[in-house]
């Protein structure tokens, strides 16, 4: 799937997921290949981005957002923390 992590002036990730892990506001929640299509609101934690053959995780520290995931790709506009 494809991930991109925004903030208002700047692209943070553009590129191939297999698995993305986010602070949604109801709790941590995972988006996978062929995820249902969602919009989610985005609490203060960290967006993990999981890529293929790399073993450690993109990790990026964010106050607040909104995620939209559909057709295979993930769209992340964030305030990243201070």
């Amino acid at each position: 799937m494809q991930a991109k992590i925004l903030t208002l002036g700047k692209e943070l990730f553009n590129g191939e997921a297999i698995k993305v892990v986010l602070p949604a506001v109801e709790g941590e929640m995972c988006l996978l290949q062929n995820h249902i299509s969602t919009v989610t609101a985005l609490r203060r934690g960290q967006i993990r981005v999981f890529r293929p053959q790399v073993e450690r995780p993109i990790s990026i520290a964010i106050e607040r957002g909104v995620c939209s995931f559909s057709d295979n790709s993930a769209i992340f506009i964030v305030e990243t923390a201070a």
